[in-house]
């Protein structure tokens, strides 16, 4: 199911139709003719860029901002999974939102500036083919249809074609802006018209969805049109109203002006939220569905623009309005048993959520994926978001990302005579919601990892302004030394490390080759040197993570080859010290005599992150959010059986950490699966089939073998 926010109800996505659009993109693949820009960050090796933009495209053909939600909700992913490989994939029934650049239908063109002619027109052509995908899809049909045509117009029309295969890119979306969209078409692709037209559009489907919600579902407190936004503003974090949705309002500005001084007095956001929900629970009750999630989607839209997202600002924490407890409320509607009825409007109308504004389910709040000067080419400049008008300065959302929100109900119902789930267990799922470093934040513990990556961000800034301004620049070796016990993320943080520093243009793709001594070492005299340079080579514009890195040097085996190796990872390094990040990690004791045996390695590699055990509540919490990452819920009850299964600190030497839960909840999936296997298939509900019970949790017995063997003692 596919639940887009902005549409009348949810879409049951038909097996044929992803069928359909899966075997079109595996034809693109096989087809040696197709247009192909080399390294995609995330994608295999070799996927034409059709399938790239059929990635960047379906969430924003729902709609501008789109909230999506349900199992289909990363439909993306779900109509790209043969060739796009994510570090983390969202799963459950948490919302995504997504915000594009308001040129998001031109990034296969953008990202083929440095093309010849024919392959700038094969990016036209393909752009069109892959929106035209979508026309039969109910959520994505109608700017789908209207996008269709316009590229059509395009191709048909021979001076138009030569433009985009032969002007600079301003002047080709400038053209679009201006000349290629008919009315119809700007009626439901606001956004190619430019930031300002955006924002009006969002402002005045706003204002339209709040009088007719009003209307059927009387809210007192915010029934005037200026009182809401003078709410919406204050709940994004803004003291004033911004300047550029004055001078859209005209006159109305001032009644803006008038509320927002009222609130001066006192403005607590949290019960806003909460009385927010509730109208809009009472309006479901009420049989206004429809308006209710119209003016949701509209609300986020709008705040959206205020919190400065389009400009790159931090994204409102809480969401406003509160999106995961609209959610809960659908759900509720949504599975509750249509032969067991609530009883009452009350009960209807009674939130599913707790009172204090936060955010349930699990929310992707990041712009358009990675641009295409990024994944194409280095000198490849694609289109960008323009800026809000005279909008509220935006803070780096990558020295201060956003807080993590709690989790909240889940939106499901006890069924026959089984407890209900105590839905407070179900946490927010943590997903990619703006680049890798919101990925790193969202991570559990690892506090003093995440302070260390900031701080080498910043760094990275400070220098690339210095060197704009044509400063000396305090510019040294980003080599790095990882301590820790198994399964404390290391592995993890290593590929985002290397993705933050391709974004921010520091390693030219971003990846990670992660090799041990196996791959290092020869068996025999000569053969070292030649496989660790190749190695380094492969991990050029990269990261070269070496694990266990002490067995290169192990004890009291003088002449071991592994000296070999280490010698000439340090000549390669000096060789090409900007050009890859070298990271060694291991146990603490080992990795401190790994640094004692060459003195060149010291000098090499001056940060070291030390990574903690995770305690028995970050080890719990580790397992809720790879739940619901698998799409999985579960009650209070299997929690603490998953806390009961956890050894007592202190832990063995060879405790796996987050392996460990992964190994469990994986056991756990498995067991659901033959308690489920004695049931009629038939009589099998989608929440028998996303639930785990109590029973299900139990130590793995096929636990991998890395979790189990004793290894070489550390500290």
């Amino acid at each position: 199911m596919l639940d887009v926010l902005a549409a009348d109800q949810p879409w049951e996505v038909p097996d044929e139709w992803l069928a359909g659009v899966r075997g079109r993109l595996r034809a693109w693949a096989e087809d040696p003719t197709t247009l192909r820009p080399g390294a995609l960050p995330d994608f295999v090796e070799g996927t034409p860029a059709a399938v790239w933009f059929t990635h960047q495209v379906a969430p924003l053909l729902t709609g501008w901002v789109p909230v999506l939600h349900g199992e289909y909700a990363d439909i993306a992913a779900v109509l790209t999974r043969d060739f796009h490989r994510p570090p983390v994939r969202f799963g459950g029934a948490g919302h995504l939102i997504q915000v594009a650049a308001t040129d998001w239908p031109l990034q296969a063109v953008a990202g083929a500036r440095s093309f010849d002619e024919e392959g700038r027109r094969q990016a036209l052509q393909l752009s069109r083919d892959v929106v035209s995908l979508f026309v039969d899809a109910p959520p994505m049909a109608a700017r789908a249809q209207a996008l269709t045509a316009a590229y059509d117009r395009v191709l048909a029309d021979r001076e138009a074609t030569r433009m985009h295969v032969a002007a600079d890119y301003e002047t080709i979306v400038q053209f679009w802006r201006t000349a290629v969209l008919g009315d119809a078409e700007r009626a439901v692709l606001p956004e190619l018209a430019g930031s300002s037209a955006a924002l009006r559009y969002s402002l005045d489907t706003l204002r339209d969805a709040h009088a007719k919600l009003s209307a059927a579902s009387a809210d007192d407190d915010t029934r005037d049109f200026a009182q809401l936004l003078a709410r919406l503003i204050r709940a994004t974090g803004l003291d004033g109203q911004p300047a550029a949705v004055g001078q859209i309002l005209g006159v109305a500005g001032w009644d803006v002006e008038h509320s927002l001084a009222d609130l001066r007095g006192g403005f607590d956001r949290d019960a806003w939220l909460t009385r927010n929900t509730e109208w809009l629970a009472r309006a479901i009750a009420e049989d206004q569905q429809v308006l209710a999630r119209s003016w949701a989607a509209a609300a986020t839209r709008v705040s959206v623009h205020l919190a400065g997202v389009l400009v790159h600002g931090p994204w409102p924490e809480p969401e406003v309005p509160d999106l995961g407890a609209f959610f809960q409320l659908l759900d509720r509607e949504r599975f509750a048993p249509v032969d067991a009825p609530l009883t009452s409007t009350a009960e209807r109308a009674a939130p599913a959520f707790r009172s204090t504004g936060a955010v349930s389910g699990g929310t992707e709040q990041s712009a358009v994926a990675t641009p295409l000067k990024l994944a194409w080419s280095s000198d490849q400049v694609a289109g960008s978001a323009d800026p809000l008008p005279d909008a509220e300065p935006a803070v780096d959302d990558v020295l201060e990302p956003a807080t993590e929100a709690a989790p909240v109900a889940a939106p499901v119902a006890a069924t026959g005579d089984r407890p209900a789930a105590d839905e407070s267990a179900v946490p927010k799922p943590v997903v990619p919601r703006d680049g890798a470093l919101a990925e790193l934040e969202a991570l559990v513990g690892l506090e003093s990892v995440k302070e260390s990556v900031r701080r080498m961000v910043a760094e990275i800034k400070t220098n690339q302004r210095r060197k704009e301004l044509g400063l000396p620049t305090q510019d040294r070796a980003r080599h790095m030394v990882f301590v820790g016990k198994p399964g404390t993320a290391k592995t993890t943080i290593a590929r985002l490390l290397a993705r933050i520093y391709q974004e921010l243009g520091v390693l030219e793709k971003g990846h990670v080759v992660e090799v041990d001594r196996s791959d290092l070492v020869g068996p025999s005299v000569g053969s070292t040197a030649p496989m660790t340079a190749a190695k380094f080579r492969e991990a050029l514009g990269g990261v070269l993570f070496v694990d266990e890195a002490y067995t290169l040097v192990p004890e009291n085996i003088p002449g071991d080859y592994g000296l070999e190796a280490v010698a000439t990872l340090l000549k390669m390094m000096e060789d090409n010290r900007d050009d890859c990040v070298v990271i060694v990690a291991g146990y603490h004791r080992e990795m401190q005599r790994f640094m004692e045996s060459n003195t060149g390695l010291a000098s090499r590699f001056p940060k070291l992150l030390s990574f903690s055990e995770y305690d028995t509540d970050q080890l719990v919490a580790i397992f809720e959010l790879q739940a619901r990452q698998k799409g999985m819920i579960h009650s209070a009850d299997v929690l603490a059986v998953v806390r009961r299964i956890i050894p007592a600190a202190p832990r063995a030497h060879n405790f796996g950490n987050g392996r460990f839960i992964r190994n469990v909840l994986e056991e756990a999936i498995s067991n659901q699966a033959t308690r489920l296997s004695m049931r009629d298939p038939d009589t099998l509900t989608e929440r028998d089939l996303r639930e785990l019970l109590p029973e299900d949790i139990k130590p793995a017995a096929s636990m991998h073998a890395e979790d189990y063997l004793l290894q070489r003692p550390g500290t």
